[in-house]
């Protein structure tokens, strides 16, 4: 994936001129919203919580922004997948911030988990 320097999310989208392959930067990315998140879902403050949440979704909407096009060269299959996944982030997100339950906010870690274990796969 073909991403700006100037992206939102820090670390997403930063291989070039790293260390990194683009790949474990994206997984570097959603490993960092999944720790952010599951700190602020420990932590109870509600404050962090929704910063946390909100910078998950800022990643996923990035992820929606790149894999949109129909020129992205992944697999038709694995786009739809993952643009359908964003969708079920975007709700879960919404769930979260509206309860400000933490239990609300662990199936959004296990994904960006799942996700970042299977960028390195």
């Amino acid at each position: 994936m073909i991403r700006k320097p100037t992206d939102p999310y820090g670390a997403y989208g930063m291989a070039q001129g790293s260390a990194l392959s683009l790949r474990q930067s994206d997984s570097l990315a959603f490993t960092r919203a999944a720790n952010m998140l599951e700190r602020a879902a420990r932590d109870g403050d509600r404050a962090a919580r929704e910063a946390a949440l909100k910078r998950n979704q800022l990643l996923w909407t990035q992820v929606q922004r790149l894999l949109a096009p129909d020129s992205h060269p992944l697999p038709v299959k694995l786009r739809a997948d993952m643009l359908s996944l964003s969708l079920f982030v975007d709700r879960q997100t919404l769930t979260a911030l509206i309860s400000g339950d933490a239990k609300d906010i662990l199936p959004l870690v296990d994904i960006d988990r799942e996700v970042a274990a299977g960028l390195l796969e």
